[in-house]
């Protein structure tokens, strides 16, 4: 933090990074800033900047620009009560708020295949029997020979 006077600090706009030195307590029109109109007096000093940056975790920072330095809150599972992100258990009720992840589901066990015999198709004849083919056979023979004995032979 470099002050210039007892009350003024340099800051750095959140929005464009423009140098500025504002007037701490007050909020004047000089205390916006000339490039962007961005409200200086919301921005942190540049060396209250550093060190906040380095003693915040990524993971426990807030989402944008303004989350580089301010830690996020986490919400409690149980109750939704927004916690310290370096707090193991929720203010109000002492619920744990980063619970194991979740032991994975197996996956499904194949079913058990399905053995399926198919017996030997049952194959109907719906011809004559052979005896009935010979024996028409023979008739038919034996008529043609009489007609032919009968009707050629003088």
């Amino acid at each position: 933090m470099s002050a210039t006077s007892s009350s003024a600090i340099e800051v750095t706009c959140p929005e464009c990074g423009t140098l500025a030195t504002i007037n701490v307590g007050g909020r004047a029109s000089s205390d916006f800033c000339q490039t962007c109109d961005y409200p200086l007096f919301w921005a942190k000093g540049r060396a209250q900047q550093a060190v906040a940056e380095d003693a915040t975790d990524a993971l426990f920072r807030a989402p944008g620009t303004s989350g580089a330095a301010t830690p996020s809150a986490i919400g409690c599972p149980a109750c939704g009560e927004q916690n310290p992100p370096v707090r193991e258990t929720c203010l109000r009720c002492h619920a744990v708020l980063r619970p194991p992840p979740a032991a994975p589901t197996p996956p499904p066990a194949a079913p058990e295949p399905v053995i399926v015999i198919n017996p030997a198709p049952v194959v109907e004849c719906n011809h004559w029997p052979s005896w009935a083919v010979a024996l028409v056979a023979s008739a038919t023979t034996a008529v043609l020979a009489v007609l032919v004995v009968v009707l050629i032979w003088p």
